[in-house]
């Protein structure tokens, strides 16, 4: 699986990026700290999953979300967030499974494992 990263706090994303690296049959295709240059990139990577955080600047999780159902619909896509009062707003939006940060390894793998066999 093709995986992409995106989040503005350096150290979250290098943690996130970390735990996946870990985990067999997953490939990191690309990183962002600035939500707004995935898009740019994002046909080239063709990424199976991408893990965006949830509050960023100049665009937040769920829009960008968005977008990049427009570029490749079958995309999954997981919201990775430390505050779970956010995860309300996720109702309406279109993603696979969240993660709450700090982000454990056993729920990354449980979260890999839905993704790789969930279709949306």
């Amino acid at each position: 699986m093709r995986v992409v990263v995106v989040d503005d706090e350096r150290p979250c994303l290098e943690e996130l990026v970390y735990l996946i690296s870990k985990q067999e049959n997953a490939e990191i295709a690309g990183t962002f700290t600035d939500p707004t240059k995935v898009l740019e990139s994002f046909n080239d990577l063709q990424p199976d999953i991408v893990f965006l955080d949830l509050v960023m600047p100049h665009i937040n999780g769920i829009e960008l979300a968005r977008e990049i159902i427009k570029l490749s619909p079958e995309v999954k896509i997981v919201f990775v967030t430390a505050y779970k009062r956010e995860l309300a707003h996720l109702i309406s939006s279109p993603f696979s499974d969240y993660l709450l940060k700090p982000v454990s390894e056993d729920k990354l793998q449980k979260v890999l494992l839905n993704c790789k066999t969930k279709e949306i």
